[in-house]
């Protein structure tokens, strides 16, 4: 993959769009009735989303269990080979479908969106380690930056790291990750890394821009806020096109859970999804497409937690 360019130059852009253009519509002054429209919109376009969480975590024997026990046992958190218990092993139930946490690092806050109703193992696990502080004060282990979307891969979540061994450091336990989401076109997200049995623990990765997810992560939400902290971030390196450990310490301090009353009312935003109507009106050449594909399928997410 060859840079178009350096960072200056007007006809690479390293900063996706911002999908809210600025502030998300929800966080804006006026009031919840101000944003329907806005919101109305996000909703019309994640039906294919829906579609899919659907699929996965319908439960065809409902009048036997309740949700939150259908859930723990799909999740089926079990005990890591290579890793020593850290922190407990939470019970997964059923999350809230929307959840917004704030990523606290050295180059500024991130608020990321968690989609429960989507994830609900993923969610379930990224809150327990959040709440417990599992995250706090680490060093981020890797970073992908590149002149194509998505422009910037932050992997997190692995603390004390060793690439120099096989050791994960992971919190003692692993679970199974959703990854329905698979081939669906996303942008701004936050995912877990999975192996290849499906299984995630704690390491988790900060995606800038469109990207074209594969079965090795589990998208669990979207960022609302911050965009411009993974670009200052994905500018740290002297060259476009950029893979290893990141040349600045990218330190975590700290993840926190907003508390519901600090929640937006009304019905939240669902995860974005492909427009339908705007790929008929314009149809990528398959060159493109292979291109923004291999921004995320041709990168190297090794499992490290």
């Amino acid at each position: 993959m060859e840079p178009s360019g350096t960072r200056s130059e007007t006809e690479h852009e390293l900063v996706a769009a911002n999908p809210y253009g600025g502030t998300p519509p929800w966080q804006r002054g006026g009031g919840w009735k101000r944003t329907l429209a806005g919101i109305g919109a996000l909703i019309l376009t994640a039906g294919s989303i829906v579609g899919v969480s659907w699929l996965a975590f319908r439960d065809d024997g409902g009048d036997q269990k309740e949700a939150g026990e259908v859930i723990h046992e799909r999740c089926r958190v079990t005990e890591a080979e290579d890793a020593e218990p850290v922190v407990d092993a939470p019970r997964l139930r059923t999350p809230a479908d929307r959840t917004i946490v704030t990523i606290e690092t050295g180059h500024g806050s991130l608020d990321v969106m968690l989609w429960g109703d989507l994830a609900p193992c993923g969610v379930e696990a990224f809150l327990h380690l959040s709440r417990t502080g599992y995250y706090n004060g680490h060093d981020c282990d890797r970073l992908t930056a590149q002149g194509i979307e998505p422009t910037a891969i932050l992997h997190c979540g692995s603390p004390g790291t060793d690439p120099e061994t096989d050791d994960s450091h992971g919190p003692g336990w692993r679970f199974r990750a959703e990854v329905g989401m698979a081939g669906v076109d996303v942008q701004d997200v936050l995912a877990l890394v999975t192996d290849e049995s499906g299984n995630a623990g704690s390491a988790f990765v900060l995606i800038r821009g469109q990207a074209v997810p594969t079965a090795g992560v589990s998208i669990i939400g979207g960022i609302v806020d911050g965009y411009e902290v993974l670009d200052t971030i994905a500018a740290l390196p002297e060259t476009v096109e950029y893979d290893g450990e990141p040349p600045q310490p990218i330190t975590v301090h700290s993840i926190t859970v907003a508390e519901e009353t600090d929640l937006p009312t009304g019905e939240a935003p669902a995860p974005p999804a492909s427009d339908a109507t705007a790929s008929e009106e314009a149809e990528p050449s398959d060159e493109a497409t292979d291109t923004r594909r291999a921004g995320l399928i041709g990168l190297r997410l090794v499992l490290a937690d």
